[in-house]
């Protein structure tokens, strides 16, 4: 892909038929000059390659909600693999660096340590410095080490934990053979569940409802269709579970309606200033086909943030100054 669009971008820079604009020519240049250098190249190759391990588990994340519980219960088989390339790290990297000479030598891209790294080493011999030992230590060590750490900070256990959750939606439930444990995970949201200590006996007989459904009864396959069941409401727990369940950043929008709000959204990015996005006015715009009844909402409003302790209404006659007549009128008397 790197030669094609360095090709590309050479093609619109020259702009022999004046296509294009000068700006356009111009960030072309410059576009050509950052694929010329063969830092780029080998950073975009070893990348590539790094990325190969957790590809499935990415896509997963993005797919329906059985994929992402799938996922969640993946990420020790990648953290694994990804340790076993760092503890064999020159064999991988001698096979990544071959793959990236190939590709510089097919773009005409010279391989060669950075001029900058030459001149703060001062080497009084350049070919002292081997190129595939300085990007060894430069480029594919830290980004397996960075890859690595990244996926340890945003799938931290708490975060496992809450996708492992997922498994009280029905499909997933019935993946597992309605073998699952919900209650070990739980304490997660624990303050989030109108009746904790009735959780266990209640997630027991969430689980015998579906198992023993009639044939005829489809298992719902994400949280949205689960909450749109008229029963649910029989199970609190559950109910509030899954709600906040639904607010997981991982998952996709549902609802049949995706498409439509990923364009709301991205046309709030679009048309605001990345300093100025607000995380709850992009909820706004994502559901603006939502209609609310602003009754319902200040009552709501009201009894939540009640004032307990209303200030008293200040006693304007008793506080109030004198006028000056009332105050010459005491004066002459005094006198």
């Amino acid at each position: 892909m790197l030669p094609a669009l360095l090709l590309c971008m050479d093609r619109i820079r020259d702009n022999g038929d004046g296509k294009f604009a000068d700006a356009v020519a111009a960030d072309a240049y410059a576009v050509t000059e950052t694929l010329s250098d063969f830092e780029i190249v080998v950073t975009v190759v070893i990348l590539k390659n790094v990325l190969t391990f957790t590809r499935a588990f990415g896509r997963n994340l993005q797919g329906e909600t059985l994929d992402v519980f799938f996922a969640a219960n993946s990420l020790t088989a990648v953290l694994h693999s990804l340790n076993e390339v760092n503890d064999n790290i020159d064999v991988y990297h001698e096979f990544w660096y071959e793959e990236a000479v190939s590709v510089a030598n097919v773009m005409g891209v010279p391989v060669k340590v950075p001029r900058l790294f030459l001149r703060k080493q001062r080497a009084a011999d350049v070919g002292e410095i081997q190129a595939e030992a300085y990007f060894k230590e430069y480029v594919t060590v830290p980004v397996i080490h960075g890859v690595m750490q990244e996926v340890e900070d945003m799938f931290s256990e708490t975060n496992l934990k809450a996708l492992k959750c997922l498994s009280l939606v029905p499909a997933v439930m019935g993946q597992m053979k309605f073998n699952t444990t919900e209650e070990n995970y739980a304490e997660v949201y624990r303050n989030d569940l109108p009746n904790p200590d009735t959780l266990p006996a209640e997630l027991h007989c969430w689980r015998i409802k579906w198992k023993h459904r009639g044939k005829e009864v489809r298992l719902p396959t994400t949280i949205h269709e689960t909450l749109q069941l008229p029963d649910v409401k029989f199970f609190p727990n559950v109910n509030s579970f899954l709600k906040v369940l639904a607010a997981l950043p991982v998952l996709k929008l549902e609802d049949g309606k995706s498409d439509t709000a990923s364009e709301r959204l991205q046309a709030y990015l679009d048309s605001t200033p990345a300093e100025q996005w607000n995380k709850s006015l992009a909820m706004l715009n994502i559901n603006t086909r939502v209609k609310h009844d602003l009754d319902v909402m200040v009552d709501k409003y009201c009894r939540l943030y009640s004032e307990d302790d209303p200030e008293p209404e200040p006693e304007a006659e008793a506080e109030a100054e004198p006028e000056p007549e009332e105050v010459a009128e005491e004066d002459a008397a005094m006198k």
